[in-house]
């Protein structure tokens, strides 16, 4: 009995634990980001893109610097072809590098039937890029490709997003594409410390206040008296059951009663048996040989 109480005492004091972990992971995931993908990457690739770090495109947006980092992704539906390429130069790209960069590609597009739009700002992972938009028309001006080219500026490093695209979904919607390469960020799990600490603290309030409430609970419980019940013993092997030894003793018994008067029958004088017992007393033993 008092190891059912012990038991149940012991499971009134740990049932607060699973509430109040979850209440700790609450607390980290709601004072921490966390980004998509890590690292320099599209935050919202569309669907059907998958990542190919091997797919490298003709003519990217700085062919004359240095890659030290490279990224794609890439959509391959049948003659619709869209890539997503990221590249890593050395040093802060501003915009007159983007204006530089732009007149080379209008000169390498020379004879072609490309629109080149105009050198505009964006913000894109909390700081101003420069980009432009591309539109590629077949011989019969049909729209071929839709192209937006971003370089994004950070300390030490300029990341260059080309998004190229023959999908007709997404041609019909250039916005898009603005809007895709937008979400580039050097993604990182960040941690809001105040918030943190904030929820942290009603946690601990929370915790506290459950496992005071579970030792009041635990010893309302160890008040209540419990009633013990005999156990009831059952017959040990080998031992006769009650009522064959009642059985077992009535023969007794009634022996026991009746021989008294078998006794006093043969004392009495005259009987049939008093007789008896004379001739058997006048009786002579046998001639020894």
């Amino acid at each position: 009995m008092d190891t059912h109480r012990s038991r149940r005492t012991s499971a009134l004091r740990a049932s607060p634990a699973p509430l109040a972990a979850a209440l700790a992971v609450a607390a980290l995931t709601t004072g921490c980001r966390v980004p998509n993908f890590q690292g320099p990457q599209i935050q919202n690739p569309p669907p059907a893109f998958t990542m190919n770090r091997e797919a490298t495109e003709e003519r990217p947006m700085f062919p004359d610097r240095a890659v030290i980092y490279h990224d794609a992704w890439v959509e391959a539906s049948w003659g619709n072809f869209s890539g997503i390429y990221i590249n890593g130069h050395v040093g802060t790209l501003g915009s007159d590098e983007v204006q530089a960069a732009r007149r080379g590609a209008m000169a390498a597009a020379e004879g072609k039937r490309v629109q080149f739009g105009e050198v505009e700002s964006l913000q894109v992972d909390g700081r101003t890029a420069w980009g432009w938009g591309e539109e590629w028309r077949q011989d019969n001006g049909g729209l071929q490709y839709v192209v937006f080219r971003v370089a994004i500026p950070y300390d030490t490093i300029t990341y260059a997003v080309d998004f190229i695209t023959g999908e007709p979904g997404l041609k019909a919607r250039p916005d898009s594409l603005r809007a895709i390469v937008a979400s580039f960020a050097v993604g990182k799990t960040t941690l809001n410390w105040p918030v943190i600490l904030i929820v942290s603290g009603v946690v601990l309030f929370l915790g506290n206040l459950m496992h005071r409430r579970g030792r009041e609970r635990a010893a309302r419980h160890r008040s209540i008296p419990l009633a013990s019940i005999p156990k009831k013993e059952g017959v040990k092997p080998g031992a006769p059951a009650p009522g064959a030894a009642a059985a077992a003793t009535q023969p007794a018994d009634a022996t026991a009663v009746a021989d008294p008067a078998k006794r006093a029958e043969a004392a009495t004088p005259g009987s049939v048996a008093h007789h008896v017992e004379i001739q058997l007393s006048q009786r002579k033993p046998p001639p020894k040989a």
